[in-house]
C-alpha cells in the first residue's frame, strides 16, 4: 500500500506502518479469506480463477512497533496460499486457486524492494509467471490489468482491486468506471482521504489535474465552497456531497462508505468497497462490525442512516458512529419500528415485500447487515408482529434463515400489547 511519505529502498529499514493502515491490512486479509469461502462453496468445484491487482503496492514490508510486518502484496499472497491449502485438505480431488497477481507502483526503488521481498519468500517461483510487478502509474496500466483479468476469467472477469492511495487524487474515477464497467465480478477497495480534499479545496485551484481526475469541475467546486463554513457539521455536509459524487462517477451499484479512524493523524479515511453485487457489500459490512475499534460511519442507527442519505440538516452528521455493541443495539431498536413501517408502505403492492425489497435494495445507506436485519425479522415473527412466508405464500413459522425471496407480512391481528399499536394507531386493513 504505497504512501507518498513512505519510502522503500533495498538495504534500508522499511517505513513505519500506522495503526490505521494496520487495521486496513486486517480488513483486507479477512475479506480475501471470506471471499474465497463464498466463491468455493460448491462441493464439486475444483478450481477458481481470480485476478488480484494492487495498484499502489509499495515495497511489501513495513516496520511496526519494533518488528517487521508484511505489506499488502505479501498479505494477499499468503491469504490465497493458505485458503488453497485448506481447500486441498477438504476436497478429495484437490483444489486450485489460479490467481494472477499484479503489483503496481510508480517508483522503481519500491518495485525493486518488493521484488527482493518476493524472491526471499515461498512465492519466488511464481515471480514473473503468475506474479507480475509493474513500475508505472496505475491509471496508465489499468487497461492492461483489465485485459489480463478478462483473459484469466473470460466470462465475468472475477477480480479484486486494491487502490490504497495516499490522499485523494491518485486514482482517477475514470479508471474505476472502466473496471466496474468492463468486469462483471470486479470489486474495488479504495482509500480516499476526504478530509485532505476538503482542506485543499479552493476556487484558486480549479485547473488542478487532481480535480479533473476525480471529475470535479469548476462549477461543482464553486458550489461546494460557496458557503464554506467551519466545524464538523459543515465538513460532514461536504463529505455527503462528495460521496454522492463518487458513487455516481464510478458507477458502483453497491458500496460501503465506512471510515478507518487514524488516532495519530486525528483524521478519518474512507476505506470504500465498491462492487456490482449485494452479497459482497454484506460481507464487508460484517467485517467492519468485527473491526469496531477503528471502523466508523457518519450517520445514525437503522436504515437510511448513513451520510449518503439525503438530509437537509447537517447537524445529524455531527457524531460518528462506531460498529460496537451499543451501536448494534440501537440499530436493532430502530429496525423494530422501521421494518413494520416499510411493510406498511408496500401494502398496496400486488405481493407482500420480500427481504430483497425491504433490505437488499437499500443496503448501501445503512451500517446494518443482512444478518442483523434477519435477527430482527425473526424477533418480530416470534412476537407475532409479522409473518414470514416463502415466495409461494406458505408461512415459515419456525425458520431461522430468511431468504432474499421470502415475503414479509404484517400480522393480521396484532396482540393487545403489540408494538404495532403505537406505530399504526388506526385500524389496519
Amino acid at each position: 500500500m504505497a504512501k507518498k511519505h513512505y519510502h522503500w529502498k533495498i538495504g534500508e529499514t522499511p517505513p513505519e506502518l500506522g495503526p490505521h493502515s494496520r487495521a486496513k491490512h486486517r480488513i483486507l486479509d479477512r475479506y480475501i479469506r471470506r471471499y474465497i469461502e463464498v466463491c468455493t462453496s460448491t462441493p464439486v468445484q475444483e478450481r477458481l480463477n481470480l485476478t488480484i491487482v494492487d495498484g499502489y503496492s509499495g515495497g511489501g514490508r513495513y516496520s511496526f512497533l519494533g518488528d517487521e510486518v508484511p505489506g499488502s502484496p505479501l498479505i494477499l499472497l499468503q491469504a490465497i496460499a493458505e485458503a488453497e491449502s485448506a481447500l486441498n485438505a477438504l476436497r478429495p480431488k484437490g483444489f486450485e486457486i489460479r490467481t494472477e497477481f499484479v503489483f503496481i507502483d510508480l517508483h522503481r526503488y519500491h518495485t525493486d524492494f518488493l521484488r527482493a521481498e518476493i524472491e526471499a519468500s515461498p512465492f519466488r517461483d511464481k515471480l514473473d509467471k503468475s506474479i507480475h510487478i509493474w513500475t508505472d502509474d496505475f491509471n496508465d496500466r489499468v487497461d492492461d490489468a483489465i485485459s489480463l483479468a478478462r483473459r484469466h476469467s473470460p466470462q465475468r472477469g472475477r477480480s479484486i482491486w486494491l487502490l490504497d492511495q495516499y490522499g485523494w487524487s491518485s486514482v482517477a474515477f475514470a479508471s474505476m468506471r472502466k473496471i466496474l464497467g468492463c468486469l462483471e465480478k470486479a470489486e474495488i477497495f479504495l482509500t480516499f482521504s476526504v478530509d485532505a480534499l476538503i482542506d485543499y479545496m479552493s476556487e484558486n485551484r480549479l485547473e488542478q489535474k487532481g480535480y479533473r481526475d476525480i471529475s470535479l469541475d469548476a462549477g461543482f467546486i464553486k458550489e461546494l465552497t460557496a458557503d464554506r463554513g467551519e466545524g464538523p457539521a459543515w465538513r460532514a455536509l461536504i463529505q455527503n456531497t462528495l460521496y454522492r459524487h463518487l458513487k455516481s462517477e464510478t458507477g458502483a451499484e453497491f458500496y460501503s462508505p465506512f471510515f478507518i479512524h487514524s488516532n495519530e493523524a486525528h483524521r478519518s479515511y474512507w476505506f470504500l468497497h465498491l462492487s456490482r453485487h449485494r452479497e459482497a457489500r454484506n460481507v464487508i459490512g460484517n467485517i467492519h462490525w468485527q473491526e469496531n475499534t477503528v471502523s466508523l460511519h457518519h450517520g445514525g442507527p437503522g436504515l437510511q442512516a448513513l451520510g449518503f442519505a439525503n438530509a437537509s440538516d447537517p447537524r445529524q452528521f455531527l457524531l460518528p458512529y462506531s460498529f460496537d455493541d451499543h451501536a448494534k443495539r440501537l440499530s436493532r431498536l430502530a429496525l423494530m419500528e422501521q421494518i413494520p413501517r416499510q411493510i406498511r408502505g408496500a401494502i398496496d403492492a400486488d405481493l407482500a415485500p420480500s427481504l430483497e425489497t425491504l433490505f437488499g435494495n437499500h443496503c448501501n445507506d445503512t451500517p446494518v447487515t443482512k444478518e442483523i436485519f434477519e435477527e430482527v425479522l425473526i424477533e418480530l415473527r416470534d412476537e407475532k408482529e409479522i409473518r414470514i412466508e416463502d415466495d409461494s405464500g406458505k408461512e415459515k413459522p419456525r425458520t431461522q434463515n430468511v431468504l432474499w425471496t421470502d415475503r414479509i407480512v404484517l400480522a393480521r391481528q396484532p396482540t393487545l400489547f403489540s408494538r404495532l399499536n403505537s406505530i399504526f394507531p388506526t385500524k389496519r386493513s
